[in-house]
């Protein structure tokens, strides 16, 4: 009997390992053809994405253009990269004494969600004028504060570049301690929230029906203790996500309007555009699940009996994947203009997360008191322990997968080149993520293909000085429960990265070569050899335009030229033969990295080729080139 029993769990282990291996065969090939599909663009310059955040993306009057004298424009009007929260965004123009001279009734364009207008008075005297603007976005909440600049009539015409470029060169202007906690916290309590419910339905109750008839009586004991200590859990996981909702109002409302939350609460007006707008709409919508959620923990509070098979315990799920949309609809993913296609894979992401990382973190604090109510000497912890182990690899192994595939789908479609790892915080913190998920997928391989299999043989085993009850059996227990703090710990530090990570913009990729007719600044970011660059084109007209560039080294440091060292911009016509035009590009004093030139070298409309070349003392020079498109006066 015994004979024939060992067979069949040979068959099991062997149909297990089976299932594994086509999991695993049917995954990976998901990956490459993901990947695959994911790099056809071919390079950063052919894929066009807009930035993130609402940056500036066109303006009538355009940036540094100049006006016939006596013909100041009646309005200005600018255009974002993103849908803008009009209550919380302001234009402002200022003359070159410092006076402020529009009517101060910046609103909002009817019917258009990207821009922003304000009337300047009539007859506005001939000089150099300089907009300010200030916007927070309605698809992510962060904030983006920048300038340029017209002329009207003679004068000098400002070459106002940093501004603009400033926005696209590296930055963590939004990271801050109060981001990052807050995004953590949300994120933390939603992994926990889902994670519990996973660990008592497919991984805890199962195992101890399965082993109940091979272990002593204290299993009861310490299903009980593990009933009282979820309830515990769960009302820690609670007061997390009611504090980080909390705390998440109280930053976006800093955002919004500049004043701390003590302040806040006494300006109704101000409250009442908070929660008319999109950020207060999902924040409100949050509030819905998370009151349910509540009234779960209650009902399950005052149940003593059935409480594995009651209804609260199972709608947790649904509560918290209702709670994990409002989270991914005010991230990256939502303030991008392929939302259709990141969203998804943003609350795929987040799932997996929830089902590896949150049942980790369960596992962790529930299970060490559980098992010390079993006997040690018995083998009762170790044949818990095997069966709580293989139940949890089997549903993390899925989970893992999918967190492997969905997040890197997302990085391919919001880094615009590889370099952007090196290049920029967000990529810096995407490899940061990226070791701390390898560290933590080694302590998991740990457990679960040693650790696991080991003591699943022990547990068959009954002869006591070679079985469960063996000192063999009693160290790995022991070191089980050292690697899952480890885990744990982990976790929490790689939830922490992902707080990082949605509190920074993604790069801005590259504009499309040859992408169409000029509109304002041309912007560009890519990497030439083993620099990465900025480059602006301003006002991106024919005639007078300013040239600046932003270079930085693979890692991420200014790149200062020596006297030796030169940066020059090659300018050509491809419509016609009109030779070649070159212009040196020299460093803005003050700000390292940054090189610029103000030229007439574009003088009509067309298709011109322009080439950006670097030359470095015992370095190979390195280039990059552009197609831009001018368009002809009044297509505009």
């Amino acid at each position: 009997m015994m004979h024939r029993r060992g067979r069949n769990s040979g068959r099991r282990i062997y149909s297990w390992r089976a299932r594994v291996h086509r999991l695993l065969l049917w995954w990976g090939t998901l990956c490459v053809l993901g990947l695959g599909l994911a790099l056809v663009p071919g390079n950063a310059q052919a894929r066009a994405l807009h930035p993130l955040h609402a940056q500036y993306d066109h303006s009538i009057p355009a940036a540094n253009v100049r006006l016939p004298s006596g013909q100041a424009p009646r309005q200005v009007k600018v255009w974002f990269t993103e849908r803008i929260e009009p209550a919380f965004s302001e234009l402002q123009v200022w003359n070159q004494r410092r006076q402020r001279v529009d009517l101060r009734d910046s609103r909002a364009v009817p019917g258009d969600p990207y821009a922003l207008v304000v009337d300047l008075p009539p007859h506005l005297p001939d000089g150099a004028y300089t907009v300010l603007f200030h916007n927070v976005s309605a698809d992510d909440g962060h904030e983006v504060t920048g300038s340029f600049s017209f002329v009207v009539g003679a004068g000098p015409l400002p070459t106002n570049t940093d501004a603009l470029l400033n926005q696209f060169a590296p930055t963590s202007a939004n990271l801050t301690l109060w981001s990052v906690g807050t995004r953590w916290l949300n994120i933390l309590s939603l992994c926990a929230l889902a994670g519990l419910p996973l660990l008592l339905l497919l991984i805890w109750r199962p195992t101890v029906i399965r082993i109940r008839k091979e272990v002593g009586p204290e299993l009861a004991a310490a299903e009980q203790l593990m009933q009282r200590l979820s309830k515990i859990y769960l009302l820690a996981i609670l007061l997390a996500l009611s504090l980080g909702w909390l705390a998440f109002w109280c930053y976006q409302g800093w955002i919004f309007s500049g004043l701390p939350p003590w302040q806040l609460l006494s300006n109704g007006g101000m409250l009442g555009e908070i929660v008319r707008s999109r950020f207060g709409t999902l924040w409100l919508a949050r509030l819905g699940p998370l009151l349910l959620v509540w009234g779960c923990w209650i009902v399950l509070l005052r149940r003593r009996y059935g409480w594995w098979r009651s209804w609260p315990l199972k709608g947790l799920l649904p509560l918290a994947g209702l709670l994990m949309l409002t989270e991914i609809l005010n991230s990256h993913a939502a303030a991008s203009r392929q939302a259709l296609l990141l969203l998804p894979l943003n609350l795929l992401h987040l799932a997996a997360s929830a089902i590896w990382i949150g049942t980790l973190l369960g596992l962790m604090i529930l299970l060490p008191p559980a098992l010390g109510k079993l006997r040690p000497g018995t083998g009762d912890r170790t044949r818990l322990l095997a069966g709580l182990i293989g139940r949890f690899t089997r549903l993390a192994i899925p989970a893992v997968l999918l967190l492997a595939l969905a997040g890197g789908l997302e990085a391919l479609l919001l880094l615009p080149s590889p370099a952007a790892l090196f290049s920029s915080d967000y990529g810096r913190a995407l490899l940061g993520k990226t070791l701390a998920f390898a560290l933590l997928l080694l302590l998991g391989g740990l457990n679960g293909l040693f650790i696991g299999p080991r003591l699943r043989r022990l547990a068959r085993q009954p002869d006591r000085e070679r079985g469960a009850a063996s000192l063999a059996a009693g160290r790995l227990q022991r070191l089980f429960v050292r690697a899952l703090r480890w885990e744990g710990t982990l976790a929490v530090l790689l939830l922490i990265v992902v707080g990082v990570l949605t509190s920074l913009s993604p790069p801005v990729a590259s504009v499309a070569a040859g992408s169409g007719s000029s509109q304002g600044p041309a912007l560009y970011l890519g990497h030439m050899g083993d620099l990465n660059y900025s480059f602006i084109i301003n006002p991106g007209q024919v005639g007078t335009n300013t040239f600046a560039v932003d270079l930085r080294d693979s890692t991420g440091r200014p790149l200062r030229l020596g006297p030796n060292d030169s940066l020059i911009l090659r300018c050509t016509m491809t419509d016609m033969t009109m030779g070649i035009q070159e212009i040196p590009l020299r460093p803005i004093a003050g700000q390292p990295g940054r090189y610029r030139a103000v030229a007439s070298v574009i003088s009509m409309s067309g298709h011109w080729q322009l080439t950006l070349i670097v030359r470095r003392l015992g370095f190979d020079d390195v280039s990059a080139t552009f197609n831009l498109t001018i368009a002809a006066p009044g297509r505009f």
